[in-house]
């Protein structure tokens, strides 16, 4: 704004870069004259030229970051499953949540349009799949035993040499009057195997367990001890507790193409003889990936054992070799 004050003495003329002193004119009311009416030079129209632009610009740069929210609903897959996906995606102070089979996403609207265009891709029917655990166990044994008793005496003593009481083997045996040698001879082998094979139909995706044992009741005894009249007294119960041995596996499949990501834990329980009631577990937690349709091996293992006995003109040895393998296979149900 431009002001001309008058006075007797002088007038002064304000605005710009600085000030002029001008004639005092005869009238004694101010004049006030608008500023910009005044800008005619050429410097000034460039001035309020890039003013305008700037203007503009912050303008157009502040609508485009303007956020909306909206609620898109899934059709197949679910916001939990989803939600991992489009978080990463989302603009700055963008925003992505569940509910009851829907998205509620709030972000600026070129960011809403590409996270629509890329939920048309992934929210399709998942794959139906049938996924089999095949769990193999094979135990080798073998033992060998060679002694020599007998009875053999003369007229100062006899020396007698007890046998085992196994018949099985070879025997030779040699008399001669009261006296007896006998030579046993054991040679044995076997194997033994175990295929348990289990199956479970699951959506891509989506978690599955499978679970199948025995229980067995497992007999117990224990001693009781009570006071009675000041004295100490045992008892002897019998209990009867069951015990469970379980086959089973969790899988967590996920299929891209023709090739699937397994995320799988088998488990495999069985009864041991020794000792009584006991379980033996063989466990194992991992992730493979392979084609559909195919036999995979996620894991194995190999145990082996051997022992030796002596006795007083005998030797006994025995070995065992267990082994297991695991295998998984894939495959898509139409």
């Amino acid at each position: 704004m431009i002001t001309h004050e008058t006075s007797e003495q002088s007038r002064f003329l304000w605005g710009g870069a600085g000030q002029r002193k001008l004639q005092a004119p005869k009238e004694r009311y101010p004049i006030m004259v608008p500023a910009r009416t005044a800008c005619f030079a050429p410097g000034c129209r460039k001035w309020l030229a890039r003013a305008l632009f700037a203007f503009l610009l912050v303008a157009g740069f502040a609508a485009a970051q303007e956020t909306v929210l909206e609620v898109i609903p899934l059709r197949h897959r679910t916001a939990a499953e989803l939600i991992p996906i489009i978080q990463p995606l989302l603009a700055r102070d963008g925003s992505v949540s569940g509910f009851q089979g829907q998205l509620i996403v709030r972000t600026t609207p070129a960011n809403l349009a590409e996270i629509k265009r890329i939920l048309a891709s992934i929210d399709t029917m998942p794959r139906q799949l049938l996924i089999t655990v095949r769990q193999n166990a094979d135990v080798d044994r073998s033992r060998s035993a060679a002694e020599v008793s007998g009875s053999v005496g003369g007229e100062h003593g006899r020396v007698t040499v007890p046998g085992a009481r196994d018949s099985r083997g070879g025997n030779v045996v040699l008399r001669e009057g009261d006296d007896s040698v006998r030579l046993q001879v054991i040679e044995g082998s076997g194997r033994q195997s175990d295929r348990n094979t289990q199956s479970v139909r699951v959506m891509e995706g989506r978690e599955a367990f499978v679970r199948v044992g025995a229980s067995v009741p497992i007999r117990e005894r224990q001693v009781q001890r009570s006071v009675v009249g000041g004295r100490v007294v045992e008892q002897v119960v019998e209990t009867t507790q069951f015990r469970d041995a379980a086959t089973g596996f969790y899988v967590l499949p996920r299929v891209s193409g023709d090739r699937v990501t397994l995320d799988i834990s088998p488990q495999r329980e069985t009864f041991s003889k020794q000792p009584h009631g006991g379980v033996n577990v063989r466990s194992m937690v991992t992730t493979v990936s392979g084609r559909l349709g195919e036999w995979m091996e996620i894991g194995g293992i190999g145990v082996d054992a051997s022992g030796q006995q002596s006795v007083l003109l005998g030797r006994a040895t025995t070995a065992s070799h267990s082994s297991g393998r695991v295998l998984v296979k894939v495959e898509e149900v139409r």
